[in-house]
Protein backbone atom coordinates (compact mmCIF):
# COMPACT_ATOMS: atom_id res chain seq x y z
CA UNK A 1 0.00 0.00 0.00
CA UNK A 2 1.54 3.33 -1.13
CA UNK A 3 1.16 6.61 0.81
CA UNK A 4 -0.80 9.50 -0.79
CA UNK A 5 1.66 12.00 -1.79
CA UNK A 6 -0.90 14.77 -1.80
CA UNK A 7 -1.71 14.02 1.60
CA UNK A 8 1.43 13.88 2.78
CA UNK A 9 2.76 17.23 1.20
CA UNK A 10 -0.56 18.62 3.04
CA UNK A 11 0.11 16.84 6.45
CA UNK A 12 3.80 17.57 6.12
CA UNK A 13 2.93 21.68 5.74
CA UNK A 14 0.13 21.25 8.54
CA UNK A 15 2.83 20.23 10.84
CA UNK A 16 5.78 22.72 9.53
CA UNK A 17 3.72 25.13 10.84
CA UNK A 18 2.83 24.14 13.67
CA UNK A 19 6.42 23.15 14.67
CA UNK A 20 7.42 26.69 13.41
CA UNK A 21 10.03 24.60 10.91
CA UNK A 22 10.29 24.34 7.37
CA UNK A 23 8.62 22.06 5.75
CA UNK A 24 11.75 20.45 4.34
CA UNK A 25 12.66 19.55 7.95
CA UNK A 26 9.36 17.62 8.39
CA UNK A 27 9.91 13.82 6.91
CA UNK A 28 7.07 10.78 7.18
CA UNK A 29 9.34 9.55 10.12
CA UNK A 30 9.32 12.17 12.26
CA UNK A 31 7.63 11.63 15.60
CA UNK A 32 4.95 14.57 15.91
CA UNK A 33 6.14 14.76 20.16
CA UNK A 34 9.41 12.91 20.72
CA UNK A 35 11.03 14.44 16.87
CA UNK A 36 8.60 17.38 16.67
CA UNK A 37 8.22 18.60 20.23
CA UNK A 38 4.73 19.45 19.38
CA UNK A 39 2.51 19.53 22.56
CA UNK A 40 -0.81 18.84 23.45
CA UNK A 41 -2.11 21.65 22.04
CA UNK A 42 -0.58 22.17 18.67
CA UNK A 43 -1.67 18.02 18.32
CA UNK A 44 -5.31 19.00 18.97
CA UNK A 45 -4.79 22.06 16.29
CA UNK A 46 -3.58 19.88 13.90
CA UNK A 47 -6.61 17.46 14.61
CA UNK A 48 -8.92 20.06 13.53
CA UNK A 49 -6.90 21.21 10.70
CA UNK A 50 -7.21 17.59 9.61
CA UNK A 51 -11.16 17.58 10.27
CA UNK A 52 -11.08 20.61 8.41
CA UNK A 53 -9.29 19.45 5.66
CA UNK A 54 -10.48 15.77 5.51
CA UNK A 55 -14.68 16.42 6.28
CA UNK A 56 -14.83 14.22 8.80
CA UNK A 57 -13.56 13.63 12.77
CA UNK A 58 -10.05 12.75 14.10
CA UNK A 59 -9.32 11.10 16.74
CA UNK A 60 -7.23 13.11 18.88
CA UNK A 61 -5.87 10.23 21.13
CA UNK A 62 -3.98 8.56 17.75
CA UNK A 63 -2.15 11.98 17.23
CA UNK A 64 -1.20 12.38 20.76
CA UNK A 65 0.10 9.07 21.32
CA UNK A 66 3.98 8.33 22.10
CA UNK A 67 5.56 7.27 18.64
CA UNK A 68 2.81 8.62 16.17
CA UNK A 69 4.96 10.40 13.08
CA UNK A 70 4.14 11.98 10.39
CA UNK A 71 3.36 9.54 8.31
CA UNK A 72 0.53 7.89 10.82
CA UNK A 73 -1.39 11.06 10.38
CA UNK A 74 -1.60 10.66 6.82
CA UNK A 75 -2.68 7.69 7.20
CA UNK A 76 -5.28 8.45 10.00
CA UNK A 77 -6.32 10.98 7.86
CA UNK A 78 -6.94 8.71 4.69
CA UNK A 79 -8.34 6.22 6.73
Amino acid sequence: MSMDVQALAVIRQMVADLAGRPVEEIQPGDRLLEDLDLDSLQITELAQKIENTVGRPVDEDLLNAEGTTVADCVEIATA
